[in-house]
């Protein structure tokens, strides 16, 4: 059956379809081309079946190299048989969200109907369901700069799960962006330390690339907010194993080879934490210790990671100091 990633402590497994149990081992297992084969057959002979075709929408999505405009159509055919599955309504918002553009309203419109329902009485699944689909509608509001909606959201599911790594980190984003510094550190350290103690059973609910760092995302934009209060000691204490993990990063990313491909729920990866080393230098230059500034911006100008105008500016920073 489709798992909804929660966390495990209360990990909702919707109701299952015995006569799906065999496609749903090779789904568990990985074994992305045989569960395709198998729901497809299966959908093949019978489709009027929602969860098959939910199945194999799912299939679509996660599988490297998965096909999501076919996921999109088998979402949307099992939304015809059965309109108001909150699962399905879950999942088609997805097809809809790494449809991008030309399907992104739909993702907002389906999310939002989803948490309009409400998570109802003595229905886990549909609580589940509605669960993540406050978290994504939020990150929808949120891009769209509709930070008060997006945060409203964020603190429902704060409220019902407050160990909630990813809402805690956008939390911290989103009053980092109004301007509440006090509140930005409070999320993010609480970011910071939640990455350690909470993990959803299943990441594909969530979107991969945004949260594939997270717990250095956190770190880095923690690092970046005690620059901003002028605590630089302990900005230079968060920053500085940031840093070092990113320069391990560039040296093994040398004569690296071409990246296998992506399921369509993977996404870009957000890699903002790569642009550590430049802060960290700045504050080895608050300490004092300036021949190390000089060296790791140095060498940060030289990698093939990070931002390249912030790499620019590292060389002249670098320059400058000397």
């Amino acid at each position: 059956a489709l798992l909804l990633a929660l966390p495990t402590n209360w990990a909702v497994q919707p109701a299952s379809y015995p006569e799906l149990a065999e496609g749903q081992k090779l789904v568990a297992k990985r074994r992305w081309d045989k569960a395709e084969s198998w729901f497809y057959d299966f959908v093949k002979a019978h489709p009027e079946h929602a969860g098959a075709l939910r199945e194999l929408g799912l299939v679509e999505l996660r599988r490297p190299g998965g096909d999501k405009v076919r996921a999109r159509q088998y979402l949307e055919r099992a939304a015809k048989i059965e309109p108001d599955n909150p699962i399905g309504m879950f999942l088609l918002a997805k097809a809809y969200e790494v449809g991008g553009d030309a399907t992104w309203g739909k993702a907002k419109e389906v999310y939002q109907k989803l948490v309009d329902m409400g998570p109802g009485k003595d229905d886990p699944t549909r609580a589940a369901a509605v669960h993540l689909a406050r978290f994504n509608r939020a990150l929808m509001a949120e891009e769209e700069g509709d930070l008060d909606k997006a945060r409203e959201l964020l603190m429902q599911v704060v409220g019902r799960e407050p160990q909630h790594a990813y809402a805690t980190y956008e939390l911290g984003l989103i009053a980092v962006q109004q301007g509440d510094l006090d509140a930005a550190r409070e999320w993010l350290e609480k970011a910071v330390q939640n990455v350690s103690l909470w993990a959803p059973s299943e990441a594909w609910p969530y979107p991969q690339g945004r949260y594939g760092y997270v717990r250095e995302n956190a770190a880095f934009e923690l690092g970046r907010l005690l620059m901003k209060t002028g605590e630089m000691e302990q900005a230079r204490e968060v920053l500085e194993p940031i840093s070092k993990m990113v320069e391990g990063r560039a040296k093994a990313k040398k004569g690296h080879a071409k990246p296998p491909p992506k399921a369509p729920l993977e996404g870009i990866p957000d890699l903002r934490f790569e642009d550590a080393p430049f802060y960290y230098a700045e504050t080895l230059v608050a300490a004092g210790r300036t021949k190390e500034a000089i060296a790791v911006l140095k060498n940060f100008s030289r990698m093939r990671i990070g931002d390249k105008d912030l790499r620019t500016k590292a060389r002249s920073r670098a320059k400058k100091l000397r």
